[in-house]
């Protein structure tokens, strides 16, 4: 048994801190450096930072040192603005040797981004003969690994539709109002902020959706909707009826000669409360995947504390955790042993072994 992998964690907020803890509790890791982006968490203990006993390591805002750090593996875990701010500093750490898994949006980022900046990731990855992949949740374990998996009972598919339920009652009602919760519809509309984010993520899905099922799509469209609330939600903040109650954000990939429905279709539905919840959907249904084809297919997932409480939230160290966020960052560790053998360069997605695909020769 090899010793345990080194790892820096970069960006010690709500991912980084979960990863954090993830790590201090395994015998397969050790944290050998925190990036800090705060002048107030630099000097702290990681331990320190999310409530638990030190470990050893404080966190730093000096990259540079850190880099300097011999480690097997980087876990990136810096704030998403939706603007891909982080290519550049990607890049750095990759060309400094050193391997990267991020939950951030740059799965198979070779097939949707612009080939510039694919250039300079296989570039830096050369540079440094370092390895990049991108999991999740949602782009990767959901849509690809076992949305996708499910087709492998299909004879023959004609469309796939999966829709993810995000109740973000729990969260901080300033960044809810900024993307435009509790907004007229016609003033939300106007707030791009979210619909960029959204598509950085579905982006990927729809695109590694083309590549496991073997199709090209013949075009792509996007739409973002934004539904107000029939009556008066009152937390985590006054939504008055009538303004917005849940954003939907949408991506359909279409292949004509399939039918005139999309083949694959990625809805994202952020709400509050469960009088939110698109039209057919039962609370606590988080994914409601639906595959039509012969045969056809329905599942329904939700990710819960345990199976046996009401319990909402895991409590790790000074945090109060939802399960899909563990979910989200528990496909890039679990990567970590693949990423640090693979050769260098961009680490395609950990697709279905078999699954349907519109011709079984390719």
């Amino acid at each position: 048994m090899r010793d345990p992998y080194k790892i820096i964690i970069w960006g010690p907020g709500r991912m980084g801190s979960i990863c954090i803890w993830e790590m201090a509790n395994s015998k397969a890791f050790e944290i050998v450096g925190i990036k800090a982006y705060s002048e107030k968490k630099a000097g702290i203990d990681a331990g320190t930072l999310i409530g638990i006993d030190p470990i050893g390591v404080v966190a730093t805002t000096d990259a540079e040192a850190l880099l300097a750090i011999d480690c097997d593996c980087v876990v990136y875990t810096a704030h998403d603005e939706g603007t891909y701010h982080t290519d550049a500093e990607i890049l750095q750490i990759l060309a400094a040797g050193k391997n990267i898994v991020t939950p951030l949006p740059y799965q198979n980022a070779h097939l949707f981004r612009e080939q510039e900046f694919v250039d300079q990731l296989r570039a830096a990855c050369e540079t440094g003969q370092s390895t990049f992949y991108a999991g999740g949740i949602d782009p990767d374990l959901i849509p690809n690994r076992v949305l996708l998996a499910l087709t492998g009972g299909c004879a023959d598919v004609k469309s796939i539709h999966l829709q993810e339920n995000w109740d973000c009652s729990e969260a901080a009602p300033g960044p809810l109002q900024y993307i435009g919760f509790g907004q007229a519809p016609e003033d939300a509309k106007k707030i791009t902020v979210s619909q960029t984010m959204a598509a950085n993520f579905t982006k990927a899905i729809v695109h590694t959706a083309e590549k496991v099922l073997g199709v090209t799509y013949d075009r792509i469209e996007e739409s973002h909707d934004y539904i107000p609330a029939k009556a008066d939600i009152h937390e985590p903040f006054l939504i008055k009826a009538g303004t917005v109650g849940r954003i939907t954000h949408r991506m359909s990939g279409y292949v004509d000669s399939i039918g005139t429905a999309p083949l694959f279709t990625i809805e994202y539905h952020w709400l509050i409360g469960d009088s939110m919840l698109p039209e057919g959907t039962q609370p606590g249904q988080y994914y409601v995947a639906t595959i039509e084809g012969r045969p056809s297919m329905k599942m329904t997932l939700d990710f819960s504390v345990s199976n046996h409480s009401d319990e909402s939230f895991f409590k790790m160290g000074n945090m109060d955790v939802e399960p899909s966020y563990i979910a989200t960052i528990i496909p890039c560790v679990q990567a970590i042993p693949f990423v640090v053998s693979a050769q260098p360069g961009l680490q395609d997605s950990f697709d279905p072994s078999i699954n349907w695909k519109q011709d079984l020769r390719h």
